[in-house]
């Protein structure tokens, strides 16, 4: 999804401010996304769902999103009756795209980054760790133990998650974390982050240093025992 606020579009006949403009490409096909956003609190009228109506049509765009904070009056759900218009709250447009984005995005992405830190804390030790001393090993050990509870919340979120369960946690994960694990242990803001995209940017370089420090105990060695470029 390739997105920009507050964009400018040519029209049939002039042109027109976008709040969201979203051009989204899923196995090859391509849609145009114009959103409306209303922070009111008094109900949206027809007159409202009229004009971006218009502007969707001249526009091109595929679909078009008006987005509430409030509602909608019955005339402006009637205008939007056998149209490519959705009248929806902010939670419902979030549901609309929040299960592609995380399949399409998020576990992907996260498995990506991050799949080598899970052989790092998996149960099995990996290879290279029986070439350390006794000394460096216990270092590892150490550097290990801080990680093993962050390593089975990763797991959840990337494609190997899906063995595990179809869906990813709901958040915030507070809620749901172990009570024999320590929340001590987890990156400031982890455990109480209430949107998935707030998540992954806490997730993705808590977790790369994670990997970079694992990877160094092990003397640089990735944990199938070869040696680093």
């Amino acid at each position: 999804m390739h997105a920009e606020v507050e964009k400018s579009v040519p029209l049939a006949r002039g042109t027109a401010e976008i709040d969201v403009f979203a051009v989204e490409t899923i196995r090859g096909r391509t849609n145009t996304i114009f959103c409306e956003c209303k922070l009111w609190t008094r109900s949206i009228p027809q007159h409202v769902i009229h004009a971006f109506r218009t502007v969707v049509a001249d526009g091109g765009a595929n679909y078009g999103y008006v987005i509430t904070s409030s509602d909608f009056q019955r005339g402006a759900l009637t205008a939007a009756d056998l149209t490519n218009l959705r009248l929806v709250s902010w939670a419902e447009f979030q549901s609309e795209f929040e299960s592609l984005w995380i399949e399409n995005h998020l576990r992907p992405r996260v498995t990506e980054r991050l799949d080598p830190l899970l052989s790092y804390v998996e149960p099995i030790l990996p290879r290279a760790f029986e070439e350390l001393s006794d000394d460096e090993k216990l270092a590892y050990l150490e550097v290990r133990e801080r990680y093993v509870d962050f390593g089975a919340i990763v797991m959840l979120f990337t494609m190997y998650g899906t063995f595990i369960s179809p869906t990813v946690p709901q958040l915030p994960l507070r809620e749901r974390f172990p009570p024999t694990a320590d929340a001590d242990k987890m990156p400031p803001g982890m455990l109480d982050a209430s949107a998935y995209g707030d998540l992954l940017d806490i997730l993705i370089p808590h977790g790369e240093r994670a990997i970079a420090e694992l990877r160094g105990a092990l003397g640089r060695r990735p944990a199938d025992g070869s040696v680093d470029s």
